[in-house]
């Protein structure tokens, strides 16, 4: 039995849409759980969704925030971007540099694929380091 206080209403459920279940990538069964309070694994563009939702039913931003597991300023800054959903951008294929294999730090000169990246910051990095300890 779930005891609840006397005299006190059940809180009315909210529901983001009553017969759809997926808007394109978001889904709506989550942000209905996302939108009254309960536990559940949410997209960024899904918890947007849903605090644009919860702010037109004229809930304050900190409930909101409380619901979603962000913060009240993150609820306003989505709110003064026009809760605007990102969009998820790959990462770029690395270039073709003629067969050419990565370097002893892990960069070969213009190719953008991750590991040249990474090389290139702890080469970088190593080489700061070394100044200033001979310094």
């Amino acid at each position: 039995m779930i005891a609840t206080r006397p005299g006190a209403a059940t809180p009315t459920r909210l529901y983001p849409s009553t017969t759809a279940t997926f808007d394109g990538d978001l889904d709506l069964i989550a942000i209905e759980h996302a939108m009254n309070g309960e536990q559940a694994q949410l997209t960024r563009g899904e918890r947007i969704e849903a605090a644009r939702q919860l702010d037109n039913r004229g809930i304050h931003s900190t409930e909101i925030g409380r619901r979603l597991g962000v913060s009240k300023d993150t609820v306003v800054a989505w709110r003064k971007t026009g809760w605007v959903i990102p969009v998820t951008v790959p990462d770029p294929e690395p270039i073709d540099i003629g067969g050419a294999t990565h370097g002893r730090s892990g960069y070969t000169r213009g190719c953008r694929c991750r590991t040249c990246k990474d090389g290139a910051n702890a080469a970088s990095k190593a080489a700061k380091a070394r100044k200033r300890a001979a310094a």
